[in-house]
């Protein structure tokens, strides 16, 4: 695995690259740290995968004042001009699905296929700040914890990534993230997309439940779904052998644009 360091429009970005053959670009959700993809980089060797903390993220740069959603998909078109790279397939998971469906309607001719998973067209996530804040002040405290509610909570999906390292510990990266997305939607966009798409959820998402997925299927021309069954919101970490076969299956399969030309 290759770490690098690139500086795009002032700001320092953390930039991963792992694995041989075609590029897949892999976008986090929020507050979610590169080695998030670990277990998911690791079945799928054949590609070579690209990930980064964004900007306010991990060892990225924060920037002074929160980017909105499409400067963020600018940057990454910039980072991959950078590396070279000229088209990838493009896969983002909640937030960065979010990132993942504007990059593509932006820079629809980088796009080679695109896969979205948990996630939606907005408003995309139903965390608020002051969850962030409750979870970081509290966090060293049991018995406030179990006051925090059932392990379907927003607290309980911020313990399982903070404690295996995969989300970051920064409050302020949350809030730059969350800031991103107000009065973000592609939905009344997404019939500009007309690359092959793939829509994954799991069953048990109580984060970005089930009905996001059909409304992704149904609005993008070229969407297919796959329902991960008993998985929830972070199915890419809990189930990474299942999301790989989907991606893979999916990357594989010989669309029809590309059999007539």
């Amino acid at each position: 695995m290759t770490t690098r360091k690139l500086s795009i429009d002032g700001l320092h970005l953390n930039v991963s690259i792992r694995g041989e053959g075609p590029p897949l670009l892999l976008l986090n959700g929020l507050g979610g740290l590169i080695r998030t993809f670990d277990a998911l980089r690791e079945q799928l060797p054949d590609y070579t995968t690209i990930t980064l903390d964004v900007p306010g993220v991990g060892k990225s740069q924060m920037p002074r004042w929160p980017m909105r959603l499409p400067r963020h998909a600018d940057m990454v078109a910039k980072m991959l001009k950078q590396l070279g790279i000229d088209q990838v397939d493009v896969f983002g998971v909640s937030w960065g699905g979010a990132l993942a469906q504007e990059f593509a309607l932006r820079y629809p001719r980088r796009v080679r296929r695109l896969i979205l998973a948990a996630t939606s067209a907005g408003p995309m996530l139903l965390v608020k700040p002051s969850d962030i804040v409750d979870f970081f002040h509290k966090s060293n405290s049991t018995a406030q914890r179990k006051q925090q509610g059932s392990s379907h909570s927003i607290q309980a999906l911020l313990r399982f990534g903070v404690a295996r390292g995969m989300l970051s510990v920064d409050p302020q990266t949350y809030y730059h993230q969350l800031a991103a997305l107000v009065g973000w939607t592609s939905l009344l966009r997404l019939f500009r997309l007309r690359k092959p798409t793939l829509v994954l959820t799991g069953d048990r998402d109580i984060l970005v439940q089930r009905y996001n997925a059909h409304i992704l299927r149904r609005t993008i021309r070229r969407a297919e779904l796959h329902v991960l069954e008993g998985e929830g919101h972070f199915f890419v970490v809990t189930s990474a052998v299942r999301t790989a076969e989907a991606i893979r299956t999916f990357l594989c399969k010989q669309h029809a644009d590309e059999a007539s030309g």
